[in-house]
């Protein structure tokens, strides 16, 4: 990529975007539920798998199945960065409804405006572009394995969600969800 490493950028964005999650994560709103936590320490034990996995085999998960180079890089990082800011912004739109785990705040409020009006799970959309922008510069198989299990793991959480949106706005949830796609506009 040239005198800065592609690895140095990516490292930079998600940094940027966990600090910035970390200070909005204080002013949320008081929690009244909270979804069983059972799923996370899954996701932590399959997640220290895959590690494991990769540790016992790296050079097949290090198998490069997309070409590399300068250009596949540019592309990754601009990816990763423009996913990063769609999870800010539908982070800043759900303001204090925010948690890390499933959950009812107080005063909870079905959130349908930002890019809400695009989808139901836009964190999560953006997250798992960043994800792919990350591992589309980097080619390797690991990458796409790691993106396969992130998808799955907030596939599983979204729906863990969705329950509990069904269960706090039995009206307005039923008819957000028919009209709205979880993670892409109009296809899924």
């Amino acid at each position: 990529m040239g005198p800065v490493e592609y690895r140095d950028v990516i490292i930079g964005l998600w940094t940027v975007w966990f600090v910035y999650w970390v200070a909005k994560s204080w002013s949320n709103k008081r929690t009244v539920y909270r979804a069983n936590r059972t799923g996370w320490v899954l996701a932590l034990l399959g997640g220290l798998g895959l590690r494991s996995l990769f540790e016992r085999y790296p050079h097949f998960f290090r198998t490069e199945v997309l070409m590399r180079g300068s250009a596949m890089e540019v592309i990754g990082i601009a990816v990763c960065a423009a996913g990063l800011g769609i999870a800010i912004w539908a982070r800043r739109s759900l303001g204090t409804n925010w948690s890390g785990g499933p959950t009812i705040k107080e005063d909870h409020e079905l959130i349908r405006t930002g890019p809400y009006r695009l989808v139901r799970h836009p964190i999560y959309t953006g997250l798992l572009v960043a994800g792919f922008g990350t591992a589309f510069g980097r080619g390797r198989l690991e990458d796409v394995v790691l993106f396969a299990y992130a998808f799955l793991c907030l596939w599983v959480k979204s729906k863990i969600e969705e329950s509990l949106m069904l269960r706090q706005f039995p009206r307005a949830y039923p008819e957000y969800r028919k009209r709205t796609k979880a993670l892409i506009p109009h296809v899924l």
